[in-house]
C-alpha cells in the first residue's frame, strides 16, 4: 500500500480549509511542526479512513467522537492509495446530530478505472462488509499495521512490550500465515465431518447387526407358515364345496319363493280382471236399457228436432240483419263524434285567438312604456360614454401606484429579511458562544483529568518498580527453592542407600560382616543394625525438616507470584494512561484555541447587535422604500371615485342595448297593431259560425242519411233474444236425435259385447283356480327354506373365518418374506457401512494429522522459526548502525520449564557491549527507542517484502527527543539506508536539528480560526 492523496475535513484540529496532501511529490519526507499543531492527526486520518481506528481514550470502542473537530457536526476523510499497480480510494465520514444525541457514519470503497479518471464503487451492502473488503484487499488489520510499519507517537514499544503470544500473532499476520488458520479450520471441519460419518457408520453397523439377529427365527417360522397355509387351503376347499351345494339349494328355494310371489300377484290380477268384467257387464246392461227407453220416445224427439231446425234458420237471418244495423249505428256514432270534434276545434281556436289578442294588447302597452324611457336612456348613455373615455387614464395612474406599492412592499420585505438574517446570525453566534462557553467549562475537568492521569502514570511507574522488586525476590526465592529441593533430594538418596544397606545387612547369612569384613557375631549384628536405624531416623528427621522448609519457601514463592500477578493486573489496567494523557492534553490545547475563537465570536456578536440597534443594514432597500413613499404621495387616487367611474363606464353597453331595444320597440308597435286587427276579424267570424250552427255542415247531412237507413232495416232485438232463449231450451235435442238414429245399431252391438265379456270372465275364473293349485304346491316346498338358509349361512361364516385365517397366514408369510428380503439388503448395507466406518476412521486420522500440521505449533511455527533469523539480522544491522555495535538483539522461541522440558515462546533478549543480557527495563529511554526502532523497522521491511501483505510505507512518529546529536545522526543514516525498501517514508518530528536532515518537509501550523494547515516544502 503506497499513499497517493489525503483529503480531510473537520478531523481533529483540521477544519474545512485544509489542503489535500499529495504523496506523489516525494519518497522520503519529514512531517514537522510544533506540539499540538496536527502532525500526528494526518497519520490518524490515514488509519481512520482505512480501518476506522486511531488514537482514542481508554475504554472507548471507537474513536469517532474524539476525532471530530470541536464545534462541528460532520467529519470526512478521503484517502487514495496504490496497491500492486491499482489505485483505490476510501472515503469515511462521521456526523453528529444538532442535539448531539445521535450519530451516523458512512464508508465508501472505490477502484479507479484503468481507462479513465473515474472511480467505480466496491462498497458492500453494509459498512462491516465494506471494511472486510478493504482489509482483504490490503492484507492486514490495524493492530498489525501499527505494530510494524507505523511507529505511532508514544507507542514505539508496542511490539516490545507485548506478551510473547501476542508477538507471535503479529508475526503470523505479517507473514500472512492466517491462511494456515483457514486450512486448520478446514481440516478441523473435515475431521468433525469424518467423525460424524464414523459415528453414523458405527451406529448403522450396530443397527444392521441387531436387525440381522432374528433372521434364523424368521426362516424357521416361514417354513411353518407355508405348511399351515397348505393345510388351511385343503380345509377351505371342502367347506367351499359344501357351501356351494347349500347355496344352490337356497337359490332354488329363493326361485320358488319368487314364483309363489308371482302367483299371488297373478291371482290378485285375475281377481281384479274378474271384477272389471263384472262392472263392464253391468255398464253394458244399463246402456241397453237406456237405448230401449230412447226408442220408445222416437215421435217426441223428431217433433222437437224439426222445431229446433226452424229456429236455427230464423236466428241466422236475424243475426245478418243485426250486423247491418250495428254497422250503420257505428258509422252514425263516428259522424256525430266528428261533428263535435270540429266544433270543439273551432272553440279552442277562438279561445287561442282571444288569448293572443290579450298578449298583443299587453305587448303594445310594454312598447308604449319602453318608448316613454327614450330620453332617460339617451342621457345615461352619453354619461357612460364620457366615463368610458376617462377610465384608461385613471387606470394607468392606479397601475403606477400599485407598482410603487409593490416596490415599497418588496423594499420592506428586504429590510425585514435583512433584520431577521442579522438576528439569526446573532442567535447562531450566541448559540455558538454558549456551546463554546459550555465546552470551556470542561477546562477544569480536563485539568483534573490530566492530574488524575499523571497520578496514574506515576502510580504505574511505582507499580513497575514494585514488580521489579518482586521479580528479583521471586528469582532469589526460586533459586533457594531449587537449592532446597536439591538438598531434599540428596537426603532422600542417602536414606535410600542406608535403607538398602540395612536390608542387605539383615539378609546376610554368612559369618562375615558385609560392611566391615569382621566376624559377624550377634552383638555386632545388633550394634550395626542399631547404628543404621539411628542414622535412618536422623535422615527422616532431616527430610521432614527440609520438606517443611521447602513448603514454606514454595508458599512464599506462590505469594510473591500472586503479588506479581496482582501488580501486573494493576499495571495493565493503567496501560492506556500514556495515550489517554496525550489525548486529554490535546483536548486541553484545543480548548485553549477555543478561547480565542470564543473571543472572536463575542466581538462579532457585539458588532452585529450594535449594527441591528442602530439600523445599519439594508441601506439600499431603505432608500427604495423612502422613494416609493414620496412618489405615492404625489400620485393620490380617490379609489371610491375611480370605482364609481368604472361602474358608470361599465353601464355603456347596457344603455346602448336598451336604446337599441327602444328603437326596435317603435317598429314592433306597428306590427303588433296590424296583427291585433287581423285576430279581431277572425274572432268575429268564428263566433258567428258557432252561434248559427254552421260548423261541419257536410257531416250533418251524412248523419241524417244514416238515421233514415237504420229505420228502413226493421230489426227487432226482442224477437232476436226470444229465438236465442228457445234454442237454449232445445240445446239437447240434436244429441237426442243423433242418439235415436244410432240406438238400434248400438243396442245390438252392446248385447254382443256383453256376451263376449261374460266369456272372458269365465275363462279368468278357470285360470285363477289353476294358479291357486300351483301356489299351494310352492308353499309346501318353501316350508324347508329356513333350515337350508341357516345351514348355508353357518357354512358361509365358517368359510369366512377360515379365509381370514388363511389371509393372516399369507400376510405373515409376506411379512416374513419382506423381512428376509430386507435382511439380504441389510447384509449388503452392513458391508458398505463397515467399509464407510473404516474409511471415515482413516479420514479422521488423516485430518487429525493435518490439523496438527496447520496448527500454530506446526507449519506456521516452523515458518516463524525460519523467519526470526532474518528479523534478527535486519534489526541487528540497524541496531549496529545506531549503537556503534554496542547493542544486539536476539529472538528466542523456546524456553526451559522449571519442571523440566521446554515450551514455545517469543522472547526478546538484549545484550550490551559486554555480551551480557539485560532486561529491557534497565536500558535508558534513548537505548530503548533504538531497540524498538530497529525491531519495528525490521518488521516493516519484512512486511514490505512478503507476498500477500503489501504495505510499502514506513511511518515514524516522534521518539527522537530521547536521542543526542550523535543518536539523531545515526537514526537519519539508518533511515536513508532503508529507503530503498519502502516506496514512502514519513518521519514526524518537532526538532529543528532533525528537520534539517530531510530536504522535503511537510510543515504543519495551526490557525486559531480555520484550524491546522500544512505546506509541502522542497518537493
Amino acid at each position: 500500500m503506497v499513499p497517493v492523496r489525503l483529503e480531510l475535513k473537520n478531523f481533529l484540529s483540521y477544519g474545512t480549509e485544509a489542503p489535500a496532501l499529495e504523496f506523489d511529490h516525494f519518497d522520503v519526507a519529514c512531517l514537522s511542526g510544533g506540539n499540538g499543531e496536527g502532525k500526528s492527526a494526518l497519520l490518524d486520518a490515514m488509519t481512520w479512513a482505512v480501518w476506522g481506528e486511531a488514537r482514542k481514550s481508554s475504554g472507548r470502542r471507537k474513536p469517532d467522537e474524539e476525532l471530530i473537530r470541536i464545534g462541528t457536526r460532520h467529519m470526512q476523510v478521503a484517502f487514495t492509495f496504490d496497491l500492486d499497480g491499482t489505485r483505490y480510494r476510501v472515503v469515511r465520514s462521521f456526523s453528529r446530530s444538532e442535539t448531539g444525541k445521535t450519530t451516523s457514519s458512512d464508508l465508501e470503497f472505490q477502484l479507479k478505472d484503468a481507462a479513465g479518471d473515474e472511480y467505480r464503487p466496491l462498497t458492500g451492502a453494509t459498512q462491516r462488509e465494506t471494511q472486510s473488503r478493504i482489509e482483504d484487499t490490503i492484507g492486514l488489520d490495524y493492530d498489525t499495521f501499527i505494530n510494524s510499519a507505523f511507529l505511532l507517537q508514544g507507542r514505539s514499544d508496542e511490539f516490545t512490550q507485548k506478551r510473547p503470544s501476542q508477538r507471535k500473532e503479529i508475526l503470523t499476520r505479517i507473514l500472512n500465515l492466517s491462511k494456515y488458520e483457514a486450512l486448520e479450520d478446514q481440516a478441523r471441519d473435515h475431521w468433525r465431518d469424518a467423525k460424524k460419518r464414523q459415528q453414523r457408520a458405527s451406529a448403522e453397523v450396530e443397527r444392521l447387526e441387531a436387525a440381522l439377529e432374528d433372521v434364523p427365527d424368521w426362516e424357521a417360522e416361514r417354513e411353518d407358515v407355508r405348511e399351515a397355509i397348505e393345510a388351511q387351503r385343503d380345509t377351505l376347499a371342502d367347506l367351499r364345496d359344501n357351501e356351494k351345494a347349500l347355496t344352490q339349494e337356497r337359490a332354488n328355494l329363493e326361485a320358488t319363493a319368487r314364483e309363489a310371489a308371482s302367483l299371488r300377484e297373478s291371482i290378485a290380477g285375475l281377481e281384479d280382471r274378474i271384477d272389471e268384467h263384472a262392472e263392464e257387464i253391468e255398464t253394458l246392461t244399463e246402456r241397453i236399457e237406456e237405448t230401449e227407453t230412447l226408442l220408445d220416445e222416437r215421435a217426441a224427439i223428431e217433433e222437437a228436432y224439426e222445431e229446433y231446425q226452424s229456429l236455427v234458420e230464423e236466428r241466422e237471418a236475424l243475426e245478418e240483419t243485426r250486423e247491418q244495423h250495428r254497422a250503420l249505428e257505428q258509422t252514425l256514432d263516428e259522424k256525430t263524434t266528428a261533428i263535435q270534434e270540429q266544433r270543439n276545434e273551432v272553440e279552442r281556436r277562438l279561445e287561442r285567438l282571444e288569448a293572443e289578442r290579450s298578449g298583443l294588447e299587453e305587448s303594445l302597452e310594454e312598447c308604449a312604456e319602453t318608448l316613454d324611457h327614450r330620453d332617460h336612456v339617451e342621457a345615461r348613455l352619453r354619461q357612460a360614454q364620457a366615463a368610458r373615455q376617462q377610465v384608461p387614464e385613471r387606470r394607468r395612474v392606479r397601475r403606477r401606484r400599485e407598482q410603487l406599492e409593490q416596490r415599497k412592499a418588496e423594499a420592506r420585505e428586504a429590510i425585514v429579511g435583512a433584520r431577521q438574517q442579522l438576528r439569526g446570525e446573532i442567535e447562531t453566534l450566541q448559540a455558538q458562544i454558549e456551546d463554546e462557553a459550555e465546552t470551556l467549562e470542561q477546562k477544569e475537568q480536563l485539568d483534573t483529568r490530566i492530574e488524575e492521569l499523571q497520578s496514574k502514570r506515576d502510580r504505574r511507574a511505582t507499580l513497575e518498580e514494585r514488580m521489579e522488586e518482586v521479580e528479583q525476590k521471586g528469582k532469589a526465592l526460586s533459586q533457594a527453592v531449587q537449592e532446597q529441593a536439591g538438598q531434599l533430594e540428596a537426603l532422600r538418596d542417602e536414606r535410600a542407600r542406608e535403607a538398602d544397606e540395612l536390608r542387605r545387612f539383615q539378609e546376610a547369612d554368612g559369618d562375615v560382616c558385609p560392611t566391615c569384613g569382621t566376624e559377624l557375631t550377634d552383638a555386632h549384628r545388633e550394634e550395626a543394625e542399631a547404628t543404621l536405624r539411628s542414622h535412618i531416623d536422623e535422615l527422616d528427621t532431616a527430610i521432614e525438616s527440609a520438606q517443611a522448609q521447602l513448603a514454606k519457601e514454595k508458599e512464599r514463592r506462590a505469594d510473591l507470584r500472586q503479588t506479581y500477578r496482582q501488580l501486573r493486573e494493576k499495571r495493565e489496567a493503567l496501560s492506556d494512561v500514556g495515550e489517554a494523557l496525550a489525548t486529554v492534553r490535546e483536548q486541553r490545547r484545543t480548548l485553549e484555541d477555543l478561547e480565542d475563537t470564543l473571543t472572536e465570536h463575542r466581538e462579532r456578536a457585539e458588532h452585529l447587535t450594535q449594527q441591528l440597534q442602530e439600523g445599519r443594514y439594508a441601506e439600499s432597500a431603505r432608500r427604495q422604500w423612502q422613494a416609493c413613499r414620496q412618489r405615492l404621495a404625489a400620485l393620490a387616487v380617490d379609489d371610491e371615485a375611480f370605482e364609481a367611474l368604472q361602474n358608470r363606464a361599465a353601464q355603456f353597453d347596457r344603455y346602448a342595448d336598451r336604446l337599441a331595444d327602444i328603437e326596435s320597440a317603435a317598429a314592433r308597435r306597428e306590427e303588433l297593431t296590424r296583427t291585433l286587427e287581423e285576430h279581431q276579424e277572425e274572432i268575429e267570424r268564428l263566433r258567428t259560425a258557432l252561434d248559427e250552427n254552421r260548423v261541419a255542415e257536410d257531416l250533418r247531412e251524412e248523419a241524417e242519411a244514416l238515421r233514415a237507413e237504420i229505420e228502413e232495416l226493421d230489426f227487432s232485438p226482442d224477437r232476436f233474444q226470444e229465438v236465442r232463449e228457445r234454442l237454449q231450451d232445445l240445446s239437447d235435442v240434436p244429441d237426442r236425435h243423433t242418439a235415436l238414429s244410432n240406438a238400434q245399431q248400438n243396442r245390438d252391438e252392446w248385447q254382443e259385447q256383453r256376451a263376449r265379456v261374460r266369456d272372458r270372465r269365465d275363462a279368468a275364473e278357470e285360470e285363477k283356480e289353476g294358479l291357486e293349485e300351483r301356489l299351494a304346491e310352492c308353499e309346501s316346498e318353501l316350508e324347508a327354506k329356513p333350515d337350508v338358509v341357516a345351514e348355508q349361512e353357518a357354512v358361509s361364516e365358517q368359510v369366512q373365518a377360515e379365509e381370514a385365517t388363511l389371509n393372516d397366514l399369507q400376510q405373515r408369510l409376506g411379512e416374513l418374506n419382506a423381512k428376509l428380503d430386507q435382511a439380504d439388503d441389510d447384509r449388503a448395507s452392513l458391508e458398505e457401512a463397515r467399509e464407510a466406518r473404516e474409511e471415515a476412521a482413516a479420514a479422521r486420522q488423516r485430518y487429525k494429522h493435518l490439523r496438527a500440521a496447520f496448527g500454530k505449533h506446526g507449519i506456521p511455527s516452523l515458518i516463524i522459526e525460519e523467519t526470526l533469523p532474518d528479523i534478527e539480522e535486519r534489526a541487528n544491522r540497524i541496531l549496529d548502525r545506531l549503537t556503534d555495535g554496542r547493542m544486539h538483539v536476539r529472538l528466542e522461541t523456546l524456553k526451559e520449564k522449571k519442571s523440566g522440558g521446554t515450551k514455545e515462546t517469543l522472547e526478546i533478549i538484549i545484550t550490551d557491549e559486554h555480551g551480557a543480557p539485560r532486561p529491557y527495563e534497565t536500558y535508558s529511554g534513548g537505548e530503548s527507542f533504538r531497540v524498538n526502532f530497529a525491531l519495528r523497522v525490521a518488521l516493516a521491511q519484512l512486511l514490505a517484502e512478503r507476498s500477500g501483505v503489501r504495505v510499502r510505507t514506513l511511518v515514524i512518529d516522534e521518539g527522537f527527543g530521547t536521542q543526542d546529536e550523535t543518536g539523531i545522526e545515526r537514526l537519519v543514516e539508518a533511515i536513508q539506508a532503508i529507503r530503498e525498501d519502502f516506496a514512502k517514508i514519513l518521519v514526524i518530528t518537532h526538532l529543528e536539528r532533525l528537520k534539517r536532515a530531510f530536504p522535503v518537509r511537510i510543515e504543519v501550523e495551526k490557525d486559531p480560526s480555520v484550524g491546522s494547515t500544512f505546506e509541502l516544502v522542497g518537493a
